[in-house]
């Protein structure tokens, strides 16, 4: 069954990356069919990224309502509408609207894949599992940045959207053939149903069904915004925003542009160097799968976030200054390439596993659901206006100022983000009960609580 439940996270995870990142090969084409303008392809790239806000925070309420596998089901029925529709648009705004309709899945689906894995799988591999997700959104970026190159020559958009509504085919068939999560069921007092699912997942083995109180009300999204939640809140939402605000978006979606720009000419070489890219993103997040549940959450963002901003830093520093030369166009290469490394095995898997992990289970639905919003909020920011600062400011002075974002994101996981690799959800939830700072969340029940 466990394998079942990976085969839900890979299949959300590629539907998402594919479906983001397909507008870096798709967008010269789109333009030239559509006539945009720097603004309105900045509206295009974010139009399913819009989607995806409006998607992740509705997402909450439907799952608190219909349970975990109807919205996945759902979402999967977004992604393969949505991409048949904008492949068969005509004009801008039908395209528009599909890619947003597409949005509405992506959304959804970076809530409810993490949270359903979270509450199905023993939470010794919880990590690795979740971070499932992200791998198969960098390998969807991947498999999208391949369909450029494979419809390049052609000069068309129409196959590279269509492909990416095939997966969700797969994704409804492996649907029907897993459980609820036991933990939905006691949130709504249905204790034998709950048994019955816990079996069907774990058998005899792995983690016991949780003593949780089974009195059939869910907390309301208020709840959220005061008390000890709040900071939870404040956690998983700003590790997203950190995380899109680093500017890897911008390097994704915008790839084949910024690749221009550094040097690589031909018709060819920005894609093919964006691949290269794409093959990085992917290698990096099998190291942080490697890593997540033997090193921790911690060292893994910390570790990745320092190179994070570096690599950004000098890039803009070689952009300023030696733009043009052959040495400055390999520096800039390299620089991109340790900033998507770095971000592959931190800001990129560990916002989806710590979000899963640290709300309690009555508000885990709506707590998800706005960070997985703010995450979806801030992409459109950053990808609607890229474009635009960079026309206005430069390249360089653009991913500069990236890096100082992750030399914000730095201080922020230093001063907030727990520990919590073997921890059981339910002892997370204790220590946040018990008034623990979020900072001690993944600590021993038994360990004194830190001051301040």
């Amino acid at each position: 069954m466990i394998i079942l439940i990976g085969l839900v996270a890979a299949m959300s995870g590629l539907l998402i990356g594919y479906n983001t990142a397909v507008i870096a090969p798709a967008l010269e084409f789109v333009t030239r069919d559509f006539a945009l303008g720097p603004f309105t392809q900045g509206v295009a790239v974010s139009s399913v990224l819009f989607g995806g806000f409006v998607g992740a925070l509705f997402s909450g309420g439907l799952i608190r309502r219909t349970g975990e596998r109807p919205a996945l089901f759902a979402t999967a029925l977004l992604f393969a509408v949505g991409g048949v529709g904008a492949a068969l648009s005509e004009s801008f705004l039908p395209w528009l609207l599909w890619r947003t309709v597409t949005g509405f899945g992506v959304g959804a689906a970076t809530m409810v894949a993490p949270l359903y894995v979270s509450e199905t799988v023993p939470s010794r591999v919880r990590g690795a599992l979740v971070s499932i997700i992200q791998l198969t959104i960098t390998l969807g970026i991947l498999a999208s940045y391949i369909a450029g190159t494979v419809w390049t020559p052609a000069q068309t958009w129409q196959p590279m959207l269509l492909v990416g509504a095939a997966p969700a085919l797969l994704l409804i068939l492996v649907i029907a053939a897993v459980p609820e999560s036991p933990r939905w069921y006691l949130l709504h007092g249905r204790t034998a149903e709950a048994e019955r699912a816990h079996r069907r997942l774990n058998g005899e083995n792995g983690d016991p069904l949780p003593a949780q109180a089974a009195d059939g009300a869910a907390g309301h999204w208020r709840d959220l915004f005061g008390g000890r939640n709040v900071m939870v809140l404040i956690l998983a939402t700003g590790l997203f925003a950190f995380a899109n605000l680093s500017g890897i978006d911008a390097i994704l979606y915008y790839a084949p542009v910024i690749f221009a720009e550094v040097g690589f000419g031909g018709a060819y070489g920005p894609i093919l160097a964006t691949v290269a890219i794409g093959v990085i993103n992917v290698i990096a997040t099998l190291i942080a799968m490697a890593l997540i549940d033997r090193l921790g959450r911690r060292p893994l963002l910390i570790g990745g976030l320092v190179p994070m901003a570096a690599s950004l830093i000098v890039l803009a520093v070689v952009l300023a200054n030696g733009q043009g030369a052959a040495w400055s166009n390999i520096v800039a290469v390299a620089c991109l390439g340790l900033f998507v490394l770095a971000f592959g095995i931190s800001l990129g898997p560990l916002p989806y596993v710590l979000m899963s992990e640290l709300f309690p289970l009555a508000l885990r639905g709506a707590g998800m659901g706005i960070a997985s919003a703010t995450a979806w909020g801030v992409n459109v920011l950053v990808s609607l206006t890229f474009p635009v600062l960079v026309e206005e400011f430069g390249l360089a002075l653009v991913l500069g100022s990236y890096g100082v974002i992750s030399i914000a994101a730095l201080l922020f996981v230093l001063a907030l983000v727990p520990e919590t690799r073997g921890r059981s959800l339910e002892l997370i939830e204790a220590n946040l009960a018990s008034g623990r700072p979020v900072r001690d969340l993944g600590l021993p029940l038994a360990a004194p609580a830190r001051s301040g």
